[in-house]
């Protein structure tokens, strides 16, 4: 029997507080149905999915990212706004947007560069920094643009960026399997 091949992404972990806020505001909309819901333990921002690759390719990465996070700073991450992907009526991806500060996109670059030097592709789409929430819109009548979560965004300091491995049988689905530490 073949062994499933793992697939990892590197990303932002959203913490367990400010998750569960999230998900507080969100259960208390009505008028959203979807097929599958991220549980909060589960919420991150991508800044570059990997998929399947070999070890050593891997370790390359974790050597690049471990001198990226030296001369990178921590930085607020403000979410807030919702958005989707797909259809306007039938969503393929719900979720929440942080907004795109010049932080996170130069930190989303030196990643992508990170990987791009290891030998490893990066998807050719433009980057749209994303907290997935839900997936796959399933009822009958169409959905309708959501308001922002709530008046004031949610704030959250980005102090580590992580190494994810995907177990899709698992709750939760993403395991941090190394942090890297951001500090200047």
């Amino acid at each position: 029997m073949m062994s499933e091949s793992r697939h990892y992404f590197i990303g932002i972990h959203i913490p367990e507080q400010l998750a569960h806020q999230i998900k507080t505001d969100i259960d208390q909309r009505s008028g959203l149905s979807f097929q599958k819901w991220t549980a909060p333990s589960d919420y991150h921002v991508t800044l570059v999915f990997l998929g399947a690759i070999p070890k050593e390719r891997l370790e390359k990465i974790i050597q690049l990212l471990e001198n990226l996070s030296n001369e990178a700073p921590a930085f607020p991450l403000e979410l807030n706004e919702l958005g989707q992907f797909g259809t306007k009526e039938r969503p393929r991806v719900f979720f929440a947007k942080p907004s795109e500060s010049k932080p996170l996109m130069h930190v989303r670059e030196k990643v992508k560069e990170s990987v791009l030097s290891a030998g490893h592709p990066v998807e050719k789409r433009p980057f749209h920094p994303h907290m997935t929430i839900a997936r796959k819109w399933n009822a009958d009548q169409p959905y309708e643009e959501q308001a922002p979560l709530r008046k004031e965004p949610y704030m959250m300091e980005v102090s580590s960026i992580a190494l994810f491995e995907i177990r899709p049988k698992e709750t939760p689905r993403y395991h941090a399997i190394k942090q890297f530490t951001l500090h200047k």
